[in-house]
């Protein structure tokens, strides 16, 4: 089979690395088939086009490094950049693969009044929304609830589910605490 030409060499590797990304994280999320009735939390949108848009440039811009290069005089400090621009980005695809494991990992689901989740140190933990003491964003942007004994959940805002679970603790755990947002 003959190598691609000039011109679909760049895209078929752009294209790979995409499929590989959106492979990975469909790994990554696998298990995450909500039980009848319960709320879930799963990998947003901003998770998954941050996988495969990382995947897809890093593959892309190794593909240039590789098999293209630069003919100018500084060529060969063009493609040292573009080696460091490749590793941010495939480092930008294993710490976006990272964020969606932790949220399948955490097995957040709510029903009613009541969360399920896997608590470090706890392993599975079911609670009623209304012991949550308190709901506060971190620096990092996550939601910390806390409950009366000391066990925290943390929740992504970005993470699809976590809009309704958030609201759902404002509704219930909010009434009358000042600490819930």
């Amino acid at each position: 089979m003959p190598m691609p030409g000039p011109f679909w060499g760049p895209i078929l590797a752009g294209a790979s690395g995409a499929a590989a990304g959106a492979v990975l994280g469909w790994l990554a999320s696998t298990g995450c088939r909500p039980t009848a009735g319960w709320g879930k939390i799963r990998p947003g949108a901003m998770h998954w086009t941050g996988l495969v848009l990382s995947a897809g440039l890093a593959a892309l811009m190794a593909y240039v490094v590789r098999f293209v290069g630069s003919s100018r005089t500084d060529g060969a400090t063009q493609m040292q950049i573009l080696g460091w621009l490749t590793l941010l980005f495939a480092a930008g695809a294993v710490l976006s693969l990272a964020q969606m494991r932790r949220i399948v990992c955490a097995a957040i689901s709510w029903r009613g009044g009541a969360v399920r989740f896997r608590a470090p140190g706890s392993g599975e933990v079911e609670r009623p929304i209304a012991e949550i003491m308190s709901l506060e964003e971190n620096g990092a942007g996550w939601f910390v609830a806390t409950f009366g004994d000391g066990v925290t959940l943390r929740i992504d805002p970005y993470a699809r589910g976590a809009d309704a679970l958030l609201q759902r603790i404002s509704d219930i755990a909010g009434k009358g605490n000042p600490t819930i947002l």
